[in-house]
C-alpha cells in the first residue's frame, strides 16, 4: 500500500490531482492493466460462503447462478473481491458500490417523488480500492454481451467507451464546486443530457420508465397479499422464497423495528408512527443476496393505504473492514447495516428517506422501501446500439458516486484523458472474464450432482 492511503482533505483539490498524475510514475497504466491470475479452489468458495444462508434455499440459489456466466458472476462478489486482493492497484481508497455490475444500476424515487436512475445496490460497499467498482463493471459488460451473443469485437468496444465514459464523468464533476458535486441529480433524462446523447436515444427507453412510475407499495399489496381466514390483510406465501416464520422471529423482528426507528430522520420516525404492522414475511430476492435473511413488513396507515419495508441481513464484505468508514462516520458504533447504509447515502445522489438498521442477536440487517419505484433493465431485451449506451451512462454515474470521496480528485489526476488507460483497464476485464468462464465451468460440474438430485426428486413425485 502507498503512501496515498494516508492521505486527507487537508489536501487541496489541486494537490490531490497533481498527486494522482505523479502517480503514474510509480505505478503505471500497464500494470493496472496486467491480470494477475490467482490460485484458488473456486467451489470451496463457494462452500464457505453458503455457509451462513438460509438452507432450504442454498439450492434455489445455485439454479439461479447455474443460469449463465453473467449469473454466476453476480452471484460470486466475494470470489471476485479475494481475487482483486492480489491485483495492482493504485491504493487511492474512496467509499465504492463494491458490486458495481450492469444490472446494479435502477431507477428509485427521491423524496420529492423524482425518478431518479443511479447504483442501487450497496451491499458490498465499503472503503476500498476505487478500481475494484471500475473493474467489476467493465468485466460485467463482456459477460452481459456474451448473453445476447454480441460479438466480442463490438464488446471490446463498448467496454473501452464506457470505461472513457468513466473518466468524461470525473472530468465534468470535478470542473464543478464542490456544493453542486454534492447536490447533483441523476434524473435518467439529465443523465442522457449530460452525455449528449439525443432524443431519440433516450426514446429507447420510455417503456422502462413508465414500468418504473407503476412499481408503487399497493402494487405489491396486489401482488403479494390476501385476505386470511380472519378477515385480516397478509402476505401469501411461495415456498420457499416467501413464507411466514416463526412468533419467537416476529417479535424479535419487531423489537428490530423499534431499534431502526433511531436511526432515521425524526420526521420520518414520526410518519412511521402513523402505520400499525399487519405482517412480515421472510422473501428471497435477486442473485447475490438470494439466500440470505431477507424479510418484507407490510404497514397499513391510519387513511387505509400501505407501506411495504424490505428488512436484509448484512453481513461482512472481503478486504477493507466495515471500521474503515469511521472516515466518514461520526457515530463510533459500527456494525454491517450501519456501513451499508452509510455508504449508499454517500454514493447516491438522493436515498431512500427510510434507509435505516438495527442490530439483532449478534445480526446485522438495514431497512429500506421495498419496490417504490424500483426497477432495472432487462440486458437480454436490448439491442447493441441501446447495450452501448447503457453501459455509457452507467460509467458515467459511477464516476458521479466516486467524486463524494475526498480523495477522489486523486483518481481524476490519475486517469487524465489518457486512453491507454481505457485500453488496459479493458484488456485487465477481458482477461479476468475468461477466467470467470473458466471457473463458470467448474461451478456447474461441481454442481450437476444438486441438478441430478433435484431431478430424482422430481421423478419420485411423478
Amino acid at each position: 500500500m502507498n503512501e496515498l492511503s494516508k492521505l486527507t482533505t487537508n489536501s487541496s483539490q489541486t494537490e490531490l490531482i497533481k498527486m494522482g498524475l505523479l502517480l503514474r510514475e510509480q505505478i503505471n497504466f500497464a500494470e493496472i492493466g496486467h491480470f494477475h491470475t490467482v490460485n484458488r479452489d473456486v467451489v470451496q468458495i463457494d462452500e464457505n460462503a453458503r455457509k451462513v444462508l438460509v438452507p432450504e434455499l442454498i439450492p434455489q440459489r445455485i439454479e439461479r447462478m447455474r443460469a449463465s456466466t453473467f449469473a454466476f458472476f453476480r452471484g460470486s462478489a466475494k470470489l471476485m473481491s479475494l481475487d482483486l486482493l492480489e491485483q495492482k492497484n493504485t491504493g487511492i481508497k474512496i467509499v465504492i458500490c463494491g458490486d458495481a455490475h450492469l444490472e446494479n444500476f435502477g431507477f428509485y424515487a427521491s423524496p420529492e417523488r423524482n425518478l431518479l436512475f443511479d447504483l442501487n445496490d450497496f451491499d458490498e460497499a465499503g472503503y476500498k480500492d476505487w478500481e475494484w467498482d471500475l473493474r467489476r463493471f467493465l468485466v460485467s459488460i463482456f459477460l452481459a454481451g456474451r448473453i445476447n451473443d454480441f460479438k466480442q469485437s463490438k464488446m471490446l468496444d463498448v467496454a473501452v467507451n464506457a470505461c472513457r465514459s468513466y473518466r468524461y464523468g470525473l472530468k465534468e464533476m470535478f470542473e464543478m464546486p464542490a456544493l453542486n458535486r454534492f447536490y447533483r441529480q441523476t434524473e435518467f433524462e439529465s443523465a442522457f443530457n449530460h452525455l449528449k446523447f439525443k432524443e431519440k436515444d433516450v426514446n429507447l427507453f420510455q417503456s422502462i420508465v413508465a414500468k418504473a412510475r407503476n412499481r408503487t407499495a399497493e402494487q405489491v399489496v396486489e401482488k403479494y397479499t390476501q385476505v386470511d381466514e380472519m378477515g385480516n390483510l397478509a402476505f401469501n406465501e411461495e415456498p420457499p422464497r416467501r413464507i411466514h416464520i416463526s412468533k419467537d422471529r416476529y417479535n424479535d423482528l419487531i423489537r428490530g423495528l423499534k431499534r431502526y426507528l433511531l436511526t432515521v430522520r425524526t420526521d420520518v420516525a414520526v410518519l412511521l408512527s402513523e402505520y400499525k404492522i399487519l405482517d412480515i414475511v421472510r422473501h428471497s430476492v435477486g442473485i447475490g443476496s438470494y439466500g440470505t435473511l431477507c424479510y418484507l413488513v407490510l404497514l397499513q396507515h391510519s387513511d387505509g393505504t400501505h407501506l411495504i419495508l424490505q428488512i436484509k441481513e448484512a453481513l461482512p464484505t472481503i478486504g477493507e473492514t466495515s471500521r474503515e468508514i469511521l472516515h466518514f462516520q461520526a457515530n463510533q458504533i459500527i456494525s454491517e447495516g450501519q456501513r451499508i447504509t452509510a455508504s449508499q447515502k454517500i454514493l447516491q445522489s438522493a436515498f431512500d428517506p427510510f434507509l435505516g438498521y438495527f442490530n439483532l442477536n449478534n445480526q446485522s440487517f438495514y431497512v429500506r422501501q421495498f419496490r417504490d419505484m424500483k426497477e432495472s433493465f432487462e440486458l437480454d431485451k436490448l439491442n447493441v446500439r441501446q447495450f452501448e449506451l447503457y453501459s455509457e451512462i452507467c460509467g458515467y454515474l459511477l464516476a458521479a458516486a466516486h467524486v463524494q470521496s475526498p480523495l477522489a480528485a486523486c483518481i481524476y489526476g490519475y486517469v487524465g484523458d489518457s486512453s491507454e488507460f481505457d485500453e488496459q483497464m479493458v484488456s485487465w476485464a477481458q482477461a479476468y472474464a475468461a477466467q470467470v468462464q473458466i471457473d463458470y465451468t467448474q461451478f456447474m460440474q461441481a454442481t450437476n450432482k444438486f441438478v441430478n438430485n433435484k431431478e430424482k426428486v422430481k421423478k419420485k413425485k411423478k
